[in-house]
């Protein structure tokens, strides 16, 4: 056993192993934080080992740092706590020293875990018994040999079972994602990968990456498509497309169409050749794989939601599902037996269950990823939950992740890090408004500019925040399911919606808030200049997201609503209706020629829409200074588009890169605002090397069901 300065000095080179292991390469505060605490530890200082000293010297941030604020200590000691874990289960796993960070506690613990060797008696030999005496040694040395053999046979195994984790660069001409679904699949043999991508002209393709090969190749005639799944034999990949559920053989060939469909968020090949697939529409439904209508699979939603990301249990005549609540907090994993007829929720605040052999059950919330065991024949979960991996992407509008798994054990998932909040003006400057990165959607700024409101989703649970932009105080507006916020004009109070309809609550935040209307789900974007008429769309089963008005009463103290008044209707998806300075124009985004695209309309509507983008576009917002309408690309970068009004005519004279700052990635949700000076309050990616993941870059681990059973395992054992 090691002591004093040995062991002192053991940890001190055992820190440093750790820091410079494949795991912790990009991990910068990770490492930082472990060598603060083995030194401080080292050296005497464990009784400093404080929330406070932690942050402000190990992390940092300085006299200044406030715990009561800043959540950074516990959030790094976490993920530097799961890091270890795993360091320790794959690269460390023959490591004679341990560090290990104690749930509850920033003081290390070390702990040595070598096998001393047995002592070998030696038996003296006299001639009369040699001849025994050696047949009874070279049966022990025989049997040990034989033991040895096993032995390493046992420890090869494990080395070949122990998982390995390597960036992947996808070759493509764009950038890798698609708006909504997730971006990189893996085959069942995994031996490929299947990703979408955006070129410069907002067109997502789909592309074939070989593993074993590095090889990658565009799949002919997947314009526009995400959504992609493969067929249980991996000869096919399924995709949404234009408005239609389609098929294309890895090998090449034309795509073919499956059925129509509005919508996919997430579909699951069977080994019976049926496709189940939620289109959006609240149910999920089952399209045979050789094309045909699609048949609604009856009794699958019993308390409400909508579910999303179904999984075809292969042989066991079950689907696993997320059911969405109106909160991301309120998201379950459901599992439906097709032979009872039943569904049951196995899991609760977690969405993108899979089923991962022979019997676990993974699942993300808000980013991290979890497994627990998970019995296939009575549909049940057993044990606790255990966290796997931090950091995914995330998409909890949809319940969708960034990540799959193939049959063989092997994981494909991108990292996703936080968002700054800072204002942005057309060169580039950049200015904080809120202090630390978060993960925040939706930020919208007050009529006079002073107060900015913004959603933060921490724990599964949607906050609206008021942030004094003068004072720099925060104030909660709403938490649950009313989580977009809209300030009405005179900024007297704010307009919320979500999966109730819309209500109000005053800018104050003095009462609590009250209905405007009812209805499901409604997101409100925009008044007219005198606050008189509410821009919103609403979720219809039938048509997708819809826009409507509602009239307002400005004058009363307790805004009022009248009866909402339907504006545009069709079988594409419209969303953000956003009303022009004058109020005679409506800014819209639209699906329907099979990209987003944004319109206007004028209002009262005359039928006739004018497209304003030209390569990809949402998130309209009318420009204060000048005659330009703002939006937001797929790529997730602003554009500006002049436009003239003629004769009671809309056009559209030039379209321009309004910055060539990219806004950080929130899916369909609003990422950027308009200020009355004319800057943006935009999302920006979190500037730490270890938050991000490089462009076109994917990460993949294999025998991660390995990983999964250890881990599993070691939570559930008994004492």
């Amino acid at each position: 056993m090691l002591e004093g300065p040995q062991f002192r000095e053991a940890i001190l080179e055992q820190a440093r192993k750790i820091a410079s292991s494949a795991l912790f390469e990009n991990a910068v505060r990770s490492r930082a934080l472990l060598d603060y605490l083995v030194q401080e530890t080292v050296n005497g200082r464990a009784d400093r080992l404080k929330e406070y000293t932690i942050g402000s010297e190990g992390l940092g941030r300085g006299d200044s740092f406030d715990p009561r604020t800043d959540t950074i200590v516990r959030a790094e000691a976490s993920r530097l706590r799961g890091r270890l874990e795993r360091y320790y289960a794959a690269e460390g796993r023959s490591d004679p020293l341990t560090i290990v960070l104690p749930k509850g506690n920033y003081v290390p613990e070390f702990h040595e875990r070598h096998v001393q060797p047995q002592p070998v008696a030696i038996i003296p030999v006299t001639k009369s018994r040699f001849s025994a005496l050696t047949w009874i040694v070279v049966a022990s040395i025989l049997a040990l040999v034989g033991l040895f053999l096993s032995k390493w046979s046992s420890f090869q195994k494990a080395v070949d079972l122990a998982p390995s984790t390597f960036e992947v660069e996808l070759k493509t001409p764009g950038t890798i994602g698609a708006v909504v679904g997730t971006d990189v699949i893996i085959s069942n043999d995994g031996t490929r990968l299947v990703f979408a991508s955006q070129t410069s002209d907002g067109v997502s393709h789909l592309s074939v990456h070989r593993l074993d090969r590095s090889q990658t190749r565009e799949l002919p005639g997947t314009e526009g498509a995400r959504g992609q799944f493969f067929s249980h034999d991996g000869a096919w990949v399924g995709f949404w497309a234009g408005g239609r559920l389609k098929k294309t053989a890895l090998d090449g060939g034309t795509p073919v169409i499956l059925c129509e469909a509005s919508d996919l968020q997430g579909a699951s090949w069977g080994e019976d050749d049926f496709i189940v697939a939620s289109f959006g529409d609240g149910k999920l439904s089952r399209v045979p794989a050789s094309g045909g209508a699609p048949v609604s699979i009856p009794n699958v939603v019993t308390d409400g939601g909508r579910p999303s990301a179904p999984q075809v249990l292969q042989g066991r005549n079950a689907i696993l599902f997320t059911l969405l609540g109106a909160d991301p907090g309120q998201n379950r994993i459901a599992v439906h037996s097709l032979t009872t007829g039943k569904t049951k929720v196995v899991a609760r605040a977690g969405a993108f269950g899979r089923f991962v052999p022979p019997g676990y059950l993974t699942y993300v919330r808000q980013g991290t990823l979890y497994a627990v065991g998970f019995d296939a024949q009575r549909l049940e979960t057993a044990g606790s939950p255990v966290p796997l991996l931090d950091g995914i992407a995330f998409d909890s509008t949809f319940g969708l992740a960034q990540l799959d798994f193939s049959k063989t054990g092997t994981l494909v998932y991108r990292r996703s890090g936080g968002a700054t909040v800072q204002w942005l003006d057309e060169t580039g400057r950049t200015e904080p408004i809120v202090a630390k990165a978060g993960n925040f959607v939706w930020p919208q700024l007050s009529p006079a500019g002073n107060q900015l409101a913004i959603t933060t989703i921490e724990g599964g649970i949607a906050t609206v925040t008021i942030h004094d932009l003068k004072t720099r105080q925060m104030r909660t507006a709403a938490t649950g399911a009313m989580h977009f916020s809209l300030w009405s004009p005179d900024g007297r109070y704010l307009v919320l919606g979500g999966g109730d309809g819309l209500a109000w609550i005053r800018a104050d935040l003095t009462g609590t808030p009250q209905p405007l209307t009812r209805g499901g789900i409604q997101i409100p974007a925009s008044f007219t200049p005198d606050g008189s008429r509410l821009a919103f769309h609403a979720l219809d089963p039938s048509t997708h997201f819809d826009l409507w008005t509602v009239a307002i009463d400005p004058s009363s103290d307790r805004p009022t609503a009248g009866q909402p008044e339907l504006f545009l209707r069709t079988t594409a998806i419209e969303t953000y209706p956003t009303f022009s300075p004058d109020g005679h124009w409506l800014a819209f985004a639209s699906n329907e020629s099979g990209v987003w695209e944004v319109y206007v309309r004028s209002f009262p509507d005359s039928g006739k829409a004018v497209r304003v983008s030209n390569a990809g576009g949402r998130i309209p917002r009318w420009s204060p200074l000048r005659r330009e309408l703002l939006y937001r690309t797929d790529h997730h970068k602003i554009m500006a588009a002049g436009y003239a009004v003629k004769a009671g005519q809309f056009t559209v004279e030039h379209v321009r890169p309004w910055s060539d700052k990219q806004l950080f990635d929130t899916g369909v949700l609003a990422n950027y605002d308009v200020g009355h000076d004319g800057r943006v309050a935009a999302l920006l990616p979190a500037e730490n090397p270890e938050d991000r993941q490089s462009e076109n870059h994917v990460t993949v681990t294999l025998n991660f069901f390995e990983e999964v059973r250890q881990r599993v395992s070691l939570r559930n054992r008994a004492p």
